[in-house]
């Protein structure tokens, strides 16, 4: 069996054919990119409470969480910046739990873009709330239904170290206007863009696979953290496999 990998949605108003109704929605590059590399994708709709989000990463190998639109700051105890956006408060609080849960049960997990800060979030950290009041540009933005390219660098850690090259500045898909600031208890930076903006974080505790990274890299080529937290979901799906399950057992 391929491990399961759960992934965080939208849930959005969409046309149906001209039918408009309220929908769960993901990207299908996430879908692919799951796929390619040997996971079973499974959507995880926003909506659910803390207990059906510990009752969810109990049966999951691995969590990506999707990327989207803005934290609401009084999450993390922020004023809210006039560019700031808050739209999802049902995701918020679901994803945030996903976090926690995947932390404490040693799930791996994947954050994207968005996913990423939510992790940092999860851990007690903060946001840059508009990246371009710091660095001056609107290079990390793209265009506004697009993403644009810019380039990171890994120069620490241990796990985005062996998945991606150090040391040399690569080029990444990216469309974000937020970012991390005071990071989280347990994360450490590993990335960076040439203007200092965080670009991936890492649990700082030994084999445990937790990594956000602030690009998009289900929109590009390179599938290698992909692959990677397959491979990472994969050994905790055949330590799960041993674990009878307790109805089973008592039968």
């Amino acid at each position: 069996m391929a491990p399961t990998i759960g992934i965080t949605t939208y849930h959005a108003h969409a046309d149906w054919r001209g039918w408009p109704e309220e929908g769960v929605l993901l990207p299908w590059t996430y879908v692919t990119a799951i796929r390619a590399n040997g996971g079973r994708p499974v959507l995880l709709p926003p909506g659910g409470d803390a207990a059906e989000a510990d009752a969810t990463v109990a049966v999951l190998d691995g969590v990506v969480i999707a990327g989207g639109g803005d934290i609401d700051p009084a999450i993390y105890g922020a004023a809210r910046h006039p560019r700031t956006e808050v739209t999802a408060p049902d995701r918020d609080a679901w994803e945030l739990a996903l976090a926690e849960a995947a932390i404490r049960m040693n799930v791996p997990m994947l954050g994207i873009c968005r996913g990423m800060q939510v992790v940092n979030v999860a851990c007690g950290g903060t946001l840059h709330q508009h990246v371009p009041d710091l660095v001056g540009h609107e290079g990390h933005s793209g265009a506004p239904a697009g993403f644009g390219v810019h380039k990171v660098r890994v120069t620490s850690g241990r796990t985005v170290s062996g998945i991606l090259p150090g040391g040399e500045y690569f080029e990444v898909p990216t469309h974000h206007h937020q970012a991390v600031n005071m990071l989280g208890d347990g994360l450490a930076a590993v990335a960076w863009a040439d203007d200092g903006i965080i670009e991936a974080i890492e649990a700082t505790t030994p084999h445990d696979f937790i990594v956000g990274v602030q690009w998009h890299p289900e929109q590009g080529e390179d599938y290698r953290l992909f692959r990677a937290l397959v491979a990472a979901a994969d050994i905790h799906y055949s330590e799960r496999a041993v674990v009878p399950v307790p109805y089973l057992a008592s039968t």
